[in-house]
């Protein structure tokens, strides 16, 4: 079986964004994200399409989210669902039910497949409260479930890890804990049965707390004697 991992680029500049994919195609990840809430310039989806033919996952992630986009909503679903239309593989889209549904059917009829996510970013729920969260994305018909939380202790890793042995069963799956604390579980969730886990190109690069580099998941993987 071979553990993905996705590349994650959060590129400020055009030319920026083109040196990192070309950074990327190099380090040969299983998919790469694109970051778009972090470009300051106009994002034009269909030139950075042209750039490379790994998977690509098109991630507008809102202030309130974590990210940096704070257009307004209608413009920010706007540029994922251009993204789409221009050849993007994955379209991430934030867990809101009174929506998903209908924005996920959307997005798939364009023959493009869908990331519905959900982020704790202080805490790890308990067990029970992550299966709840994902049966709510299950509804949605996404086609991959992400439950990213905090790591507050070195036991939320094996809550996080049990999660994931137990819902990749149902459905894709990417799950693990953020912060120095969770590391563990973003170098495990991969062969407990996540879809993937991310990845910064460099050190600097990382668009979360405890994100490793390509080379150093592939690194443990090898020593672990996974790949």
């Amino acid at each position: 079986m071979k553990y993905r991992i996705c590349a994650v680029v959060p590129a400020e500049t055009a030319h920026d964004l083109t040196a990192m994919l070309e950074k990327a195609e190099k380090a040969e990840p299983d998919l790469i994200e694109i970051r778009m809430d972090y470009l300051a310039e106009d994002f034009k989806s269909k030139d950075v399409r042209k750039l490379t033919d790994i998977p690509l996952i098109a991630t507008n992630r809102p202030r309130k989210e974590g990210g940096l986009f704070e257009g307004p909503e209608s413009k920010r679903i706007d540029l994922l669902l251009r993204a789409a239309k221009d050849g993007f593989d994955f379209v991430d889209i934030e867990l809101m039910p009174s929506r998903n549904m209908s924005l996920v059917e959307k997005i798939n009829s364009m023959g493009v497949k869908t990331i519905v996510s959900f982020h704790n970013f202080t805490s790890t729920p308990s067990l029970s409260e992550m299966h709840r969260i994902f049966q709510k994305m299950l509804e949605t018909k996404a086609d991959v479930c992400k439950i990213v939380t905090k790591a507050r202790s070195v036991d939320d890793n094996l809550s996080i890890l049990r999660f994931v042995r137990d819902a990749s069963k149902e459905s894709k799956v990417v799950s693990f804990c953020m912060g120095k604390l969770g590391i563990s579980s973003r170098i495990l969730s991969p062969i407990f049965g996540a879809f993937f886990t991310y990845a910064s190109l460099e050190r600097g690069r990382e668009s979360a707390e405890g994100q490793l580099t390509i080379d150093e998941i592939r690194a443990v993987h090898s020593f672990l004697g996974v790949k």
